[in-house]
């Protein structure tokens, strides 16, 4: 008997499972509980090593990688905190509308609350044009929420939906969406600081440059986002970021999912134009009529399913323009106390250091050419502030830099120009703050970010959460989400739609 043929005696076929999400990032967490809470037996699969049962002496190390260096929130699917009851399973927020303060070249800042409409009264000399600015964007964004976190739509259907708006509240949306970031802002502010920081939260996370036509709908998909009932707001979890996660890991516990920290999966099963389930390396199968997939899009359908399986019409419709930047994150540990220069300032809110435009329009351009740039886009977090019982005090800082160049693991020489640049960018925020730093983390890149409109992001979370037409095949990845950051919608709309149509077909 040849080993092979061995292999494939020993294999074994597991059935009885009526859900099968592959994957534990935050979506597929939320989609298993959801499962799970509808009563289907379902099974998550992580790779083995990735994470455990939350217990408090692993839930930093275990869950630190799964949010992507995120240290803010902006947008928690307000509908998936309700109905997991995430409150109750230990999400909590030490702080929820986080001021910000925005640094600039000379030594000039900025200081805004964390309530946008309220912060127009502190942004002299153009606090009138602020006040326009957050109400038109406001407007818009609050119109385009419920389109933005439903289930994926086709172009045609948004603009159905848009249509039901006001002659005046159409031109604006169209306005918004199809503009550059730079005309956009530039129409409120011609000059000054609020225009240059403006400017930095746009292409803050944007894949595309600010001067690009429909650079300026991410950020208007952000604040179309809420966190904690807050529109616009960013918020810091009680816990650090991990505690989301731990979260979401009681919240499918508590639904009866089952955890499996399992070797990779080496396709997704499908027969007769369904999903049957999984198969792992060693040749097991986990047979379910329900399928979703965390992983991202590329994994999903080029590896786990195969070209073979999927028409070219589909395979073109997920093309995605790859943006050559993205965002470093970075942690450095200080010494005892923050430094001297920040005594005066707040250290419970964001720290952004917003660069000249026409230094940013260079920046893009330097790291799509796979160069380090001068200047970089900001924004730093001292952690141990917002623990209530520690003193903000030798801190950890937490940076996110943006755009970075995609550098390959083991080009030393660039990550480090990479680093002397963070820390060189960071010091227009904390002077000197290379002469504090005791200890310092690997820099990591974050996912990168879209770089297509929010028009070209619809079209695209609607063709993955499609699945290909594939029966019992759903798709909960970060290309089913609009704008970035952890959210959730993703991992509601998947299950929903499965739990819909299953009930459809017994009916």
């Amino acid at each position: 008997m040849t080993d092979a043929h061995s292999e494939i005696v020993s294999a074994k076929i597991e059935g009885g499972v009526d859900a099968v999400v592959i994957g534990g990032a935050p979506d597929g967490l939320v989609a298993a509980a959801y499962f799970a809470r509808a009563g289907l037996r379902t099974v998550l699969l992580e790779a083995a090593g990735e994470t455990e049962v939350v217990t408090d002496a692993n839930a930093d190390a275990q869950h630190e990688t799964l949010l992507n260096g995120e240290h803010l929130f902006h947008a928690l699917d307000p509908q998936m905190i309700d109905d997991l009851d995430l409150y109750s399973c230990g999400v909590a927020f030490s702080a929820r509308r986080m001021g910000v303060r925005y640094f600039f070249n000379g030594g000039d800042a900025l200081q805004l609350g964390g309530e946008l409409r309220a912060a127009a009264q502190d942004a002299e000399p153009d606090g009138d044009a602020f006040a326009r600015f957050v109400t038109d964007v406001f407007e818009a964004s609050s119109f385009l929420r419920p389109l933005l976190a439903g289930p994926p739509g086709d172009t045609q259907e948004f603009r159905n939906g848009l249509a039901t708006a006001s002659p005046r509240l159409i031109a604006l949306i169209e306005r918004l969406m199809t503009q550059s970031a730079e005309q956009v802002i530039s129409d409120y502010f011609p000059d000054g600081a609020l225009r240059t920081a403006m400017l930095a939260e746009a292409a803050f996370r944007n894949g595309a440059p600010p001067h690009e036509p429909m650079s300026f709908s991410p950020m208007l998909a952000r604040w179309a986002g809420e966190i904690a009932g807050l529109q616009g707001a960013v918020a810091y979890a009680e816990g650090g970021p991990a505690a989301l996660m731990d979260a979401l890991r009681r919240a499918a516990q508590k639904a009866k999912v089952e955890f499996r920290a399992v070797g990779a999966v080496s396709r997704i099963l499908i027969e007769k134009d369904r999903a049957a389930g999984v198969e792992f390396a060693s040749g097991n199968q986990l047979r379910a009529p329900i399928v979703v997939s965390a992983h991202d899009a590329a994994t999903t359908f080029s590896t786990l399913i195969g070209s073979s399986q999927l028409d070219r019409a589909f395979q073109r419709s997920i093309s995605i323009r790859t943006p050559r930047v993205s965002t470093a994150h970075f942690r450095v540990g200080l010494g005892e106390g923050a430094p001297d220069a920040m005594d005066d300032i707040n250290l419970r809110q964001r720290l952004v250091y917003a660069p000249p435009v026409d230094r940013l329009r260079n920046a893009f351009l330097s790291a799509a050419n796979g160069d380090v740039p001068g200047d970089l886009m900001i924004e730093a977090v001292f952690e141990r502030a917002f623990a209530g019982d520690a003193p903000p005090t030798g801190n950890t800082l937490s940076i996110l830099a943006h755009p970075s160049p995609l550098i390959e693991a083991g080009d030393s020489d660039r990550l480090d120009a990479l680093r002397d640049a963070i820390i060189t960018n960071t010091e227009v925020i904390i002077p000197d703050l290379r002469s504090t730093i005791e200890t310092t983390g690997d820099i990591t890149a974050m996912e990168q970010p879209a770089r297509e409109g929010v028009y070209r992001q619809m079209a695209r979370a609607a063709a993955v959460a499609s699945a290909g037409m594939i029966g019992g095949l759903y798709f909960c990845g970060s290309e089913a989400q609009i704008g970035y950051g952890v959210n959730g919608a993703a991992g509601r709309n998947a299950a929903q739609t499965a739990i819909k149509m299953m009930a459809r077909a017994a009916a």
